[in-house]
C-alpha cells in the first residue's frame, strides 16, 4: 500500500482505531478486495465496457491476532475493454475509467470516504490493473495447424457482439502440412477468412 494511502486510512479511521483499542494505533492496515457478483459486460460499437462490484475491507492488523475490520465499503468499476488479436492469441486489455466508494452503513460515512476515492483509484491503476492485464493479455490461444499463422488481424466493435477476422498465412504448403514430410519447399499464399 503506497505510504501516503496508508496515512489517509489511518487518518480517517484513526477514531475507530482509538475506540477499538489505543494501543493499536501503529499496527499496519490492510486493504481487502472481495468481488461480489460476475463483471456486466457491454458491446458497443464504441468498444467493449466491464462493470464490476466489489466489497473493500479495511482492516488494522493487531501483530500476533487475528485482523480486526474497520470498515466495509462498497467499490463500483468500470473500466474499457480492449480486445486485440496477435498471433494465434486473442487478448484484452483493461483501463480503469470510472470508479466509486461507498458506505455499507451509512450516508455519512460514505461522506467520509470521499477524501479516499482519489488515492484508492490511484493504488488500482498503478498496482491492480496491472495484475489483471498481465494475466489477460496472455490470451486464449486460438487452435491453429502448425505453418499456419493470422495475418492483418481486425477486431469491430458491434451494438452486442465482437467481430474478429484475419487473413491467414500458410509458411508450409498444403502438402507438407498434411504429410508432415519437409522434401517440399516452403510456399507463402495468403487466404482470407
Amino acid at each position: 500500500m503506497p505510504k501516503d494511502l496508508e496515512v489517509l486510512l489511518r487518518t480517517t479511521y484513526f477514531g475507530a482505531i482509538i475506540l477499538l483499542n489505543p494501543a493499536l494505533v501503529d499496527a499496519p492496515l490492510s486493504l481487502q478486495f472481495a468481488v461480489n457478483s460476475p463483471p456486466k459486460t457491454f458491446i458497443k460499437t464504441s468498444g467493449a465496457t466491464v462493470v464490476m462490484t466489489a466489497i473493500v475491507k479495511v482492516m488494522v492488523l493487531p501483530p500476533g491476532q487475528p485482523p480486526v475490520q474497520l470498515s466495509s465499503m462498497t467499490m463500483e468499476a468500470k473500466f474499457n475493454a480492449k480486445v486485440s488479436m496477435s498471433g494465434k492469441r486473442l487478448a484484452v486489455h483493461a483501463d480503469l475509467r470510472r470508479f466509486k466508494i461507498f458506505s455499507n452503513q451509512s450516508a455519512l460515512e460514505s461522506l467520509a470516504l470521499i477524501p479516499l476515492q482519489a488515492p484508492l483509484k490511484t493504488m488500482l491503476q498503478m498496482s491492480v490493473v496491472p495484475l489483471i492485464n498481465n494475466w489477460t493479455k496472455r490470451g486464449v490461444r486460438i487452435p491453429l495447424a502448425d505453418g499456419m499463422d493470422f495475418i492483418e488481424e481486425v477486431v469491430e466493435y458491434h451494438n452486442g457482439f465482437i467481430v474478429i477476422g484475419a487473413n491467414l498465412h500458410f509458411s508450409k504448403g498444403l502438402r507438407e502440412m498434411m504429410a508432415g514430410s519437409s522434401d517440399i519447399e516452403p510456399t507463402t499464399n495468403t487466404s482470407t477468412v
